[in-house]
């Protein structure tokens, strides 16, 4: 018998909270985006105030919906990811707004989107899951870069490992941090393309800006951004002597001088690999974070086309949620 796909959901929700209460764990952290009805989770909000449920989405309109019903929600870049990548970055985004810390116990519960079905839970402790999230460097993330600069400096770069440029695969990195120890073990490998604009002209939270980092990223280098967000330089060459030890064998240059540059710098140093589209976050000369790109396995069939389909991702969940449609089977 072929249950109804919210039948699965609510189970799942039902053991994460008895989980939840009987670990000790500080919350629920659950992929928003299989929701075709908010109203459906908030029931759960009242069944045990003890427990904190946070609900991640891609969509702004979808994190505003559950907020207004008196959620704990937020916004994570609006790329689909695998399950494992959702978890990943609701974890990356909650630390660096400080809802999550160091050495909290997290149960996460995922599925693919618009699916209707959250169908994986991880048990997690943040520092200790070393498949998901490395602890070194994850305090110091917030104090040299604001969080904001750095969710979107993120956004950006994960959109490049799924998107390429000009259907291209693209391969860069980006240097968040005080722009005038980054440049002391760095060059200049073009004339720099930012010279002369005024600050507020070349700050990566203008979305207008956006265009221009895409079509840089393209030429060798690094971009170098200050903590407040203004891009100091692009095509910048790394030349640092410091050593990388304890890097997983078959990392490029690019992944080693990210590592070396932060290991002497209060940096954070965030790649794009153009050979697989993995976006790999370093602090303290190790890698904090890898988020793999999402490809297809097999043959193409009508899921996996949706899955992969160029169209905003969001766009049909936000219509559900208007339509306030529930409980239905994916078709």
């Amino acid at each position: 018998m072929i249950e109804k796909a919210f039948d699965i959901t609510e189970r799942m929700l039902t053991f994460s909270l008895e989980l939840a209460r009987e670990t000790g764990a500080k919350a629920v952290v659950v992929y928003a985006d299989v929701f075709r009805n908010p109203e459906a989770a908030q029931a759960f909000e009242d069944r045990d105030k003890t427990v904190r449920i946070v609900y991640v989405t891609r969509s702004p309109d979808v994190s505003k919906r559950f907020q207004t019903l008196g959620c704990t929600a937020f916004q994570v870049p609006d790329i689909r990811l695998a399950r494992a990548g959702q978890i990943k970055m609701a974890i990356l985004v909650g630390f660096s707004r400080g809802i999550f810390a160091n050495g909290d116990r997290l149960i996460c519960l995922s599925g693919i989107a618009e699916s209707g079905v959250l169908d994986s839970v991880v048990c997690m402790k943040v520092g200790e899951e070393f498949e998901m999230f490395s602890q070194t460097g994850v305090q110091e993330i917030s104090h040299h870069a604001d969080s904001e600069v750095f969710e979107r400096v993120v956004d950006i770069a994960v959109a490049l490992a799924n998107e390429g440029r000009e259907g291209k695969p693209v391969g860069t990195t980006f240097l968040l941090g005080d722009p005038e120890k980054i440049l002391q073990h760095t060059s200049e490998m073009i004339l720099n393309p930012f010279r002369g604009y005024a600050p507020e002209e070349r700050n990566i939270l203008d979305p207008s800006l956006e265009p221009t980092i895409k079509e840089l990223s393209t030429i060798d280098g690094a971009f170098v951004i200050s903590e407040k967000g203004i891009v100091e330089k692009a095509g910048v060459y790394i030349r640092v002597a410091a050593g990388t030890t304890g890097l997983p064998r078959g990392l490029g240059a690019r992944h080693h001088s990210a590592a070396a540059i932060t290991s002497v710098t209060e940096s954070t140093a965030i790649t794009v690999s153009e050979s697989t589209g993995t976006v790999t976050i370093f602090r303290g000369g190790k890698i904090l974070m890898e988020i793999e790109a999402p490809r297809r396995i097999g043959p193409r069939t009508k899921a996996t086309d949706e899955f992969f389909k160029d169209a905003k991702a969001t766009g049909a969940l936000v219509g559900d949620l208007e339509n306030g449609e529930s409980g239905k089977e994916n078709p």
